[in-house]
């Protein structure tokens, strides 16, 4: 095919329309294709011979390493070797060595290995070339190497003692190492696709712990030794055979045909996982052996055979604590020591030889100690394979690409079978293609190109673009994409050569469509876009004069500045379509619009009304603003540096402010509005700023003009200055305003930043200084010989001036400049403004600032110098050194915002003095010395305060109420200077603006233990009550009664006679007292009529409490009744001053002061 395709195509190739020329290309083209042939031909031959070459090769063993045993070992498993190989080539199979899958078998001897091959339904086609069944013979088991040729795979059945080694440990184990060291020579690329182990389920069924831990430990030692010797991740299968040794075994399987002898009985496990998951499938698998165990027994007729059948589930039950014991230990894993590749369990079983054995009966003989004898059923049974064909010829063999190769020698052998088909396929392509890819180069060109712009100019069709009514950019940013990547084919050499590249026109004709595309597609709708943007401005000039340059650039109606329509749209993309998501749409939008703006646009008819209706707007902005305008946003004005508060506070005074509108202090004034920016910027650029207005007088629809030198530059330059200076004043209005004191947290903090604020080095007077600063106008610089200012270094020319176009887009404002700043009335007047603030700070060291210095410093030590009891507060706030007052005073006379600053430092001070004193009074109230402790063990549950059988100690009460007492002592040493007590109920009240430490309901508890000291200490010292007590006389048809006061008897029957004058408490309390009803010294009559009467030092009090006391007109006088039934006595008690405790609830319900 390839020949007939360069017979009849190589005549358009130049040099090739020969018949002779063509002959000779077909010939190259077969010698090249017999040379590739003959050489994968001989690749192949030589890997057979070096493979085979391999596995019989002679080596000579270091005596000093192994002993001569050993390498006789060696010696042997290669001549089996080479006997395999010999039957294979008489066989006449050529590559059969790499091109099947090989595994190795092992296990320990006798466990079946050689039997299941032969049992697995496998064709080995080296047995029918000589007329032998196997390969090998006998079924016990192979004491070397025997290698299994089949038509499916290669089998190397090894010896079972290699996987033991327990016959002659160093010969087994140095045999075993041999042999994998022969298969990683011999086949390096994949030694080996799976190794089948293979246990026999008697050796697991019989063997005790230790032995079968033992089997596991060695089985672990091979599977590692093998993928450690290889350097693969084998898939390793579990295979364990002699199932029929099982009992029941072969009656439960025995209705079994050929097909369902040949099924898999096992579990594959997942690639992620293996031995773990060997428990829960030996589960399903005994589950499936129950679902078929009732059809099964139906159909077993003999009674024999059914016990066994239904015994066998149990069987192999029994088996599975053992068999999961024995892969965790082979096929486990640790952290160090990774689990092997465990593919599968299986469990199979060759042919049926020996006597099943019964580990029922067998536990159960050996747990009772009965002789276990034979039952006639455990015969053998002649030999059937179960569960092999499929497992090995499905299972094993069709994954045998499932193992890891060697990835160094795949990653060298893909590498150079890379580079071998590329380097063929760019020779091939080089030389079949060369010369007829210069021709078809430009046939190819003009289709792709025809195709293109066919499929451009159907987008277009569907796209709905005239008329333009709208500015959805994004909706064209596709079409716009589409022209632009239209294929630019690269130029041909070749095609060049002959003078055929149709290359330049192709790229002529795509770059005019883009560039159609730009002008007719995305200039209408940028036009479109900036109409819209001028219609929603109307009442904005600034931003109208803006737009209508734009608008008129964009139109043709004025020179095109491209920097400046870039700006302003990429302004207004970043307004339209912010964000990352939308970074791609804006790059394409600023590409497209670079490329528009590359080549001059063409003139397009504009909104004449639109752009008169803008000119009468923004015509009515002065001359003074558009100059003002161009120099606020100009780069020099930008290069200013900022005015930062917390530069000028430090990192000590940044901690003390703080700002009201939540902004930082890192947030500043623009270094515009600087000293600094009125002499480096505003008074500098006044003249070109003023030429450059003028020179956009286009935009007015009026011829540019250059404004002249003389009054009206002078009257030009107030007004420009004169609206720096409104700008000036608001920005630092705003800032001073906005400057405040950080609110202290507590005392030790409000002391801390006092200290600061104080200081010599104090942030606060680093601030006023630099704010007096930049607020002081020094003289402006002088022009230069010619009239004009001088410009800063770095701030020149058309670069400045680009700058300044670009900046003014985004603000509107404007800057001019005079030559001296006296002469201006707008910086008289701001200078003016701000006066009082650099007066009173003057240079810093000097009246008045240090004075208010002064005061913080004395409000600061007064805090300090607070002890713990506050007692010198009051003292203090009762003179005439109140620092916080003095603070206060001092604000009326301070401008802002040192008035405001000065008014929170009292403010903090006053609270932190409050607090204080409320912290003071309340440790006070509870500590040693204070009531409080006093206070709750005396009056709580106590009489006379409640009604209870326990009575207040007379001494506490004294040292609670008395004169001198914790209460008095206490009230007049912490709450008797914020109390106004000329009234009936004492009152609150501050004391010097610091509010009283306690409440108005804890005030009147006071109030009442000082009418309580009154009334019980009235001469000071101990408690003494004077009183007298007067009998009447009892009326008609009353019993008299006797009253006893301690050893006072008085008697009604005695009337007026009978008055007594008493002392309480007296030497004796006055107890008991009673009034006993009835004639004085009838025991019976009293007894009957009844009395009444207390006890205890307080005796006289509860007696009264059970009389009913009225007051009489003297405030000293009571009546006083006692009832008992329907006996009645009555006393008249007078005290021996209007201050008593009697007819007054004065103890009643009293309870202590709460202080926090």
């Amino acid at each position: 095919m390839a020949s007939m395709l360069v017979w009849y195509l190589a005549p358009l190739i130049p040099g090739f329309d020969s018949y002779l020329a063509r002959t000779l290309l077909v010939l190259a083209m077969v010698v090249i294709w017999a040379g590739v042939n003959g050489s994968i031909s001989w690749v192949r031959r030589r890997r057979e011979n070096t493979l085979a070459a391999g596995l019989t090769e002679e080596s000579t063993l270091d005596e000093r390493d192994v002993r001569a045993a050993t390498a006789e070992e060696v010696a042997r498993l290669r001549e089996r070797v080479r006997t395999a190989l010999r039957r294979l080539r008489k066989g006449g199979r050529r590559g059969y060595l790499y091109e099947q899958p090989w595994y190795v078998l092992i296990g320990p001897p006798g466990s079946g290995k050689t039997t299941a091959l032969l049992n697995a339904g496998l064709n080995f086609p080296m047995g029918q070339l000589d007329g032998e069944e196997t390969a090998v013979g006998g079924v016990g088991g192979t004491r070397l190497c025997d290698w299994w040729f089949a038509d499916e795979a290669v089998l190397i059945d090894t010896a079972g003692r290699y996987t033991t080694q327990d016959s002659d440990t160093l010969v087994d184990r140095a045999g075993w190492e041999g042999f994998l060291d022969l298969l990683r020579r011999t086949r390096k690329r994949q030694p080996l696709n799976g190794a089948i182990v293979v246990v026999s389920l008697t050796d697991i069924a019989a063997a005790d712990p230790a032995t079968r831990a033992a089997h596991a430990r060695t089985v672990r030692r091979r599977v590692t030794e093998l993928s450690d010797r290889l350097r693969l991740r084998v898939p390793v299968y579990m295979v364990f055979s002699k199932a029929d040794q099982l009992v029941g075994f072969n009656e439960y399987f025995d209705d079994l045909d050929a097909e369902g002898r040949g099924q898999v009985w096992g579990m594959t496990f997942p690639l992620a996982k293996g031995a773990e998951t060997f428990t829960d499938e030996f589960r399903l698998l005994l589950d499936r052996l129950d679902e078929r165990m009732f059809e099964r027994l139906q159909a077993e007729r003999a009674p024999d055979r059914r016990a066994l059948l239904g015994g066998f589930p149990l069987q192999l039950a029994s088996l599975q604590e053992p068999l999961a014991d024995f892969l965790g230990q082979a096929f486990g894993g640790t952290r160090l020591d990774p689990a092997p590749f465990l593919r599968g369990v299986y469990i199979t079983s060759a042919t049926q030889e020996g006597t099943p054995i019964d580990r029922l009966t067998g536990m159960l003989s050996r747990s009772f100690g009965i002789d276990q004898k034979r039952a006639p059923s455990l015969r053998p049974v002649a030999g059937r394979s179960y569960f092999l064909k499929r497992m090995l010829g499905e299972v094993i063999l069709g994954e045998s690409l499932l193992v890891s190769a060697n990835s160094k020698r795949m990653r060298r052998w893909r590498l150079l079978r890379i580079a071998s088909f590329s380097a063929i396929a760019a020779v091939t392509l080089a030389i079949s293609l060369g010369l007829w890819r210069a021709e078809a180069s430009n046939r190819l060109a003009v289709e792709r190109a025809d195709e293109a712009i066919a499929g451009y100019r159907q987008q277009l069709a569907g796209a709905n673009l005239d008329p333009v009514s709208d500015d959805d950019l994004p909706h064209i940013v596709p079409l716009l994409d589409a022209a632009q990547a239209l294929p630019r084919e690269p130029e041909n050499w070749l095609a060049g050569v002959f003078g055929l590249s149709q290359s330049e026109k192709l790229e002529a004709v795509e770059r005019s469509i883009y560039h159609n595309a730009l002008e007719r597609i995305l200039l209408p709708r940028l036009i479109w876009r900036v109409e819209q943007q001028m219609r929603s401005q109307l009442d904005n000039p600034d931003f109208l004069f803006e737009a209508t340059r734009t608008y008129l650039m964009l139109g043709g109606a004025g020179p095109l500045d491209p920097a400046l329509v870039r700006d302003w749209m990429v302004l207004d993309w970043q307004a339209r379509f912010p964000g990352v998501l939308n970074a791609q749409l804006r790059e394409h939008l600023l590409a497209h619009l670079n490329a528009l703006l590359s080549d001059p646009l063409p003139p397009v008819t504009l909104d004449g009304t639109l752009v008169q209706t803008a000119r009468a707007s923004f015509s009515r902005v002065s001359l003074a603003a558009r100059v003002y305008g161009r120099i606020r946003p100009a780069a020099s004005a930008k290069s200013v540096p900022d005015w930062i508060p917390a530069a000028e506070l430090g990192s000590a005074g940044s901690s003390l402010f703080t700002r009201v509108s939540g902004k930082s202090l890192s947030e500043g004034i623009p270094g515009f509005f600087t000293v600094a920016g009125f002499q480096k910027v505003l008074l500098p650029n006044l003249v070109g700023a003023t030429q450059a207005a003028a020179s956009e007088s286009w935009i007015f629809g009026q011829t540019p003009e250059t404004p002249s030198v003389g009054a009206d530059s002078q009257t030009l330059e107030r007004e420009v200055v004169a609206l720096y200076a409104a700008d000036f004043q608001k920005q630092w209005d705003d800032m001073l305003n906005d400057l405040a004191l950080a609110p202290f947290e507590d005392r030790p903090a409000a002391i801390q930043g006092l200290y600061v604020l104080s200081a010599p080095q104090s942030p606060m007077r680093d601030l006023l200084k630099s704010i007096a600063s930049e607020l002081t106008f020094m003289p402006t610089a002088k022009p230069t010989g010619d009239g004009t200012p001088a410009t800063p270094a770095g701030d020149s020319g058309a670069a400045a001036a680009a700058t300044a176009q670009q900046k003014s887009l985004a603000a509107a404002i404007g800057s001019a400049v005079a030559p001296d700043a006296s002469s201006m009335p707008a910086i008289v007047d701001l200078d003016q403004h701000f006066r009082p603030l650099r007066d009173f700070v003057g240079d810093g060291q000097a009246e008045p600032i240090t004075g208010v210095f002064r005061l913080i410093n004395t409000l600061q030590q007064e805090l300090a110098q607070l002890g713990p009891d506050a007692s010198n507060v009051p003292a203090t706030l009762q003179g005439s050194g109140d620092p916080v007052q003095l603070l206060l005073a001092e604000s009326e006379r301070q401008p802002p915002p040192l008035a405001r600053w000065l008014q929170q430092i009292a403010a903090s001070g006053r609270s932190m003095i409050t607090g204080s004193v409320q912290h003071a009074a309340a440790a006070a109230f509870s500590g040693t010395d204070g009531p409080k402790k006093l206070c709750e063990a005396v009056v709580p549950h106590h009489f006379p305060f409640s009604f209870s059988n326990e009575d207040a100690p007379l001494d506490d009460f004294a040292r609670l109420f008395g004169p001198g007492g914790v209460l008095d002592t206490y009230f007049q040493s912490q709450i008797k200077p914020f109390a106004n007590m000329n009234a009936a109920v004492w009152q609150l009240q501050p004391l010097g603006g610091v509010a009283p430490p306690v409440s108005q309901a804890t005030l009147a508890l006071f109030q009442r233990a000082a009418a309580i000291r009154d009334a019980f200490f009235p001469a000071g010292g101990a408690a003494q009550i004077r009183f007298d007590i007067t009998p009447q006389p009892p009326r008609d048809g009353e019993e008299p009664a006797t009253l006893t006061l301690g050893g006072r008897t008085i008697s009604t029957a005695d009337g007026a006679s009978g008055q007594a004058s008493l002392t309480w408490p007296g030497a004796d309390g006055l107890n008991p007292a009673r009034v006993t009803f009835g004639q004085a010294g009838d025991v019976v009559a009293a007894d009957a009529s009844g009395s009444i009467g207390a006890s205890g030092p307080w005796a006289l009090f509860r007696l009264l409490q059970q009389a009913r006391i009225s007051p009489s007109g003297r405030p000293q006088e009571f009546s006083v009744t006692f009832r008992s039934g329907i006996h009645e006595a009555r006393f008249t008690l007078r005290a021996g001053s209007s201050r008593n405790p009697f007819g007054r609830n004065l103890l009643k319900d009293f309870r202590c002061p709460v202080l926090q």
